[in-house]
């Protein structure tokens, strides 16, 4: 130790443990941490957004859009040489779009907005939607490694010299 003083080496069952948890906490954060992006322009220009998204073959992916005023708006996916023009899903006023890839590779989402007033302010929420729950293979993982530090921490207090006095 730093201060000179002495401590036991750190177990295996004890980095099992902690690799485990440590596992299954980013897993956690990974899938709720969904930020959304802001969206503004200033007098008398259209808001442009573009973000690009790694999509596997009928991943979907689901936009949101939280706008004030808003005289058009766009949303464009290019995916390789094809151009895709999304309308809202459901009610024409939610601005809610949806895409299905027909093939995996980059994809580009554009998304124009313009307010007849000039001026445009709000956020979209685009979120992926996987077909294939690999990006949840972390949770398994995590548990798998997590339960085998908690056995061979059972295991090594089974081992353990107990103490006794003997008259």
């Amino acid at each position: 130790m730093a201060g000179g003083g002495t401590a036991e080496a750190m177990k295996v069952s004890d980095v099992f443990i902690l690799v485990g948890i440590s596992v299954l906490v980013a897993g956690f954060v990974m899938h709720a941490w969904v930020d959304s992006e802001v969206l503004a322009s200033e007098d008398g220009e259209t808001a442009v957004l573009e973000k690009s998204a790694m999509l596997m073959k009928n991943d979907k992916l689901l936009i949101d859009l939280d706008i004030e005023t808003a005289n058009f708006v766009e949303v464009t996916v290019y995916a390789g040489l094809e151009e895709y023009q999304l309308v809202p899903v459901g009610d024409i006023d939610d601005y809610e779009f949806e895409f299905t890839a027909k093939e995996g590779g980059q994809h580009l989402v554009i998304v124009e907005v313009g307010a007849s007033d000039g001026v445009v302010e709000g956020e979209v929420l685009i979120d992926v939607q996987r077909s294939l729950m690999l990006d949840f293979m972390v949770y398994p993982l995590g548990a798998l490694i997590l339960a085998f530090g908690i056995y061979k921490k059972k295991e090594e207090k089974s081992v353990e010299p107990i103490d006794a006095e003997l008259n």
